[in-house]
């Protein structure tokens, strides 16, 4: 008997997820735990396994479609087996949401976080996503959807030059450039559409920032010897082969952020108190010290996070902080690569911003902030004057779990390290 293929949760803040593309085509044998499709989350483009075996018999998601979880998004079953009418069934149910009799109303569709462990999840008709082939909307690729959302362009109005009449957005530009603005006249406000992780950002730092009482803390440090320190080594890295560094472990280059990562999973190891969290009715001492970095991405970030950072050295912190940026700007991580975190690392530095305050990454209880180094005068030992580089960090504390003066310890213990790299293991 044929059965609907179901958007699962991917991701533990999912709601709904976006359409990337299919890995099976209408007609492929499908077993369960096959991979049938490429979803992007509220965090990163994921990969969708069957729970059915059979054959896909009808695409219904199509490349674009935000789809809630527990929605539809194609049907499995028999060779040659007749679907017309669950077709119509999940037409019906999308286009006329009205409650139907409770045995007809419910089907129960098995949980992808719980397939096997815990319930299924309840799935209403109404949640049953639109095939793209039955309801006859109007096709067009994800970019010129997004195109024509920012510029007030109506789709129903463009004849679409890409397969099966489908619009693309050279389709756009040439409907832009037949339709000029005159001089002076007054351009519409235009909808854009929320992406599952603008989505969900919104949600989790209005609910950090409502709910847990920030303080903050701010320190200036002289980077001058760091800098120094980091320009010899990738001077000195730059001498190896890509196979010799390979061979020994050695990346490409040092940024100023692998300092101060190394840094910080250095210093929360001298001050256990920033692994506690605040737990409701009581408190949670993390075990381990896993520091998430923040990697910004075209609509939001995602905080990648290195396990045991306080065990890795400057040369292995360096280079999985770079494998875990490219695959999270790839949208490649799996969900225990960025979660489950003790303290998060923002740095904007790289975008000349000078001091700013960050929001908690709940249910952490700390979060550094990061700007750019200032070139600036100061007095030496022997009373001249001399330059430096000096770099201010911002500290941002639950006050629920730590002290003011805890978080003012942390950083004179994090200034120590950076303003003495040679510490640094």
């Amino acid at each position: 008997m044929a059965k609907i293929a179901v958007m699962t949760q991917l991701s533990p803040t999912m709601k709904e997820g976006v359409f990337v593309d299919w890995q099976k085509s209408e007609g492929d044998t499908v077993k369960p735990g096959d991979i049938l499709a490429s979803i992007e989350t509220d965090k990163a483009v994921m990969e969708l396994e069957a729970f059915d075996g059979g054959m896909l018999l009808k695409k219904i998601a199509a490349k674009g479609d935000k789809i809630p979880v527990g929605g539809a998004i194609g049907v499995i079953g028999a060779k040659d087996e007749n679907i017309e009418n669950l077709l119509k069934e999940i037409q019906s149910h999308t286009l006329n949401p009205s409650p139907l009799p409770k045995t007809e109303e419910q089907k129960i569709i098995p949980d992808a976080k719980n397939a096997n462990t815990g319930p299924s999840t309840l799935v209403t008709p109404q949640q049953l996503a639109t095939p793209s082939n039955v309801t006859g909307r109007t096709k067009a690729s994800p970019l010129a959807k997004k195109i024509a959302a920012q510029e007030g362009i109506t789709l129903e109005k463009i004849h679409g030059s890409g397969p099966g009449g489908r619009i693309v957005s050279r389709d756009l530009v040439s409907h832009q450039n037949t339709t000029p603005t005159p001089l002076g006249t007054r351009v519409p406000d235009t909808r854009i559409e929320i992406t599952p992780m603008r989505k969900t950002i919104a949600e989790r730092l209005s609910i950090a920032k409502q709910t847990v009482p920030h303080f903050y803390l701010s320190r200036t440090l002289n980077a001058t010897r760091l800098l120094r320190v980091r320009q010899e080594i990738n001077a000195a890295l730059a001498n190896f082969l890509p196979e010799e560094r390979l061979q020994n472990g050695y990346p490409e280059k040092i940024s100023v952020n692998d300092f101060i990562l190394t840094a910080v999973a250095q210093s929360l190891k001298m001050h256990p108190e920033f692994l506690r969290q605040w737990n409701g009715d009581s408190i949670l001492k993390r075990g381990n010290i896993d520091v998430g970095f923040a990697v910004s991405l075209d609509d939001g970030l995602i905080t990648p996070v290195i396990r045991n950072a306080d065990v890795h050295n400057l040369f292995t912190t360096a280079s999985l902080a770079r494998e875990l940026g490219n695959r999270a700007r790839a949208r490649k991580l799996k969900i225990e690569e960025y979660t489950d975190g003790v303290f998060t690392v923002t740095n904007l530095g790289m975008l000349a911003v000078t001091s700013f305050d960050a929001i908690i990454n709940t249910p952490e209880s700390a979060i550094l902030a990061v700007g750019t180094n200032e070139r600036r005068p100061y007095e030496g030992e022997n009373g001249g004057l001399l330059f430096g580089d000096f770099l201010t960090l911002n500290l941002a504390c639950d006050h629920r779990v730590i002290d003011g003066a805890t978080g003012a310890k942390f950083l004179i213990t994090l200034t120590r390290f950076l303003e003495n790299p040679g510490l640094i293991r």
